[in-house]
């Protein structure tokens, strides 16, 4: 495990902000994969939607969603993003606030892209799927973090396939959501 003295500090003014969220020390390849990866999943979702004929609302909406989730799973896969949240001093409420944070992504998804309504089933289910998810890999040994995080990504997935059904355009929400919080942002 690192010290905080083996971390950079963050940059001052802007770039110190974005230091704070992926971490300081972004080398400029990561920082490509995160961007370019976050923009070119927010143009392939708006295409998707726009191809099945989604209002200029909801498509912009699908890819802004897109972008933070596409780009956040990139970024919490780095080694400076791992290294970042899973320094010293980083607790768990810390980290599980990040994770209850993506509750309102569940509700938007539900809200805007599952038809008619409010789907109560799609947001409640998957709600309690990520927060179980988050309090089991937090409360898991170190050496065990990864293969429980993947047992709940692989239950969400199969929530949605054998259940829930996927959002259309957004077929790829539930995977890559949590791919970023658990296997990524939970797992050091």
């Amino acid at each position: 495990m690192l010290s905080t003295a083996a971390l950079p500090a963050p940059r001052p003014g802007l770039l110190g902000s974005w230091d704070r969220f992926v971490g300081p020390g972004m080398t400029w390849d990561e920082n490509l994969l995160v961007i370019g990866s976050g923009i070119l999943g927010a143009v392939f979702a708006a295409w998707a939607l726009a191809a099945q004929g989604a209002s200029i609302w909801l498509i912009t909406l699908g890819a802004v969603i897109a972008l933070d989730v596409i780009g956040g799973a990139v970024c919490n896969v780095t080694e400076t993003t791992k290294r970042w949240y899973h320094r010293p001093g980083v607790n768990v409420t810390q980290q599980a606030s990040f994770v209850a944070l993506h509750v309102v992504h569940i509700a938007i998804v539900a809200w805007a892209f599952r038809g008619e309504g409010f789907d109560v089933v799609y947001a409640l289910t998957l709600s309690a799927c990520l927060m179980i998810a988050m309090a089991s890999v937090l409360a898991t040994p170190r050496r065990l973090k990864l293969p429980v995080a993947v047992v709940f990504y692989l239950v969400a997935i199969g929530l949605v396939l054998c259940w829930l059904g996927a959002t259309p355009g957004l077929e790829w929400f539930v995977p890559v959501l949590f791919t970023k919080l658990m296997i990524g942002h939970l797992v050091p």
